[in-house]
């Protein structure tokens, strides 16, 4: 099952992005016991393809974050960022003794080797 969230901003249109439900669950484990507490998702230039994803846990909201609205928890990602992760889904998969998120980004255009950076 996928959650989907879109939301309208005066300088960005279109808005897209998505948890499934797994992730969802996953976030919501990690977020429980903790008050006003947010995920702050980005990207940052790294790597040998050019840019990377980061995750954080976040407190504040910047004027310049959109929202999106989960169950129990909010995504912050800033516009800078959503240009770039405009039309993801992020999925947690687990399988035996290991899991990662896994982001699907149509806008990316290739990753380098180890799975860590992209281009776009």
């Amino acid at each position: 099952m996928t959650l989907k969230v879109t939301m309208k901003s005066e300088s960005t249109t279109n808005n897209h992005f998505e948890l499934t439900q797994s992730a969802v669950r996953h976030f919501s484990s990690l977020l429980r016991n903790k008050d006003n507490q947010n995920i702050r998702i980005g990207i940052r230039d790294s790597g040998c393809s050019g840019y990377a994803y980061f995750l954080e846990f976040s407190e504040s909201i910047n004027n310049d974050d959109l929202e999106f609205n989960f169950e129990d928890f909010k995504v912050l990602i800033d516009e800078k960022s959503f240009t770039f992760l405009n039309g993801t889904t992020i999925d947690y998969i687990k399988e035996g003794v290991n899991s990662n998120l896994s982001f699907i980004n149509p806008n990316v255009s290739a990753q380098c080797g180890c799975g860590e950076s992209f281009s776009i």
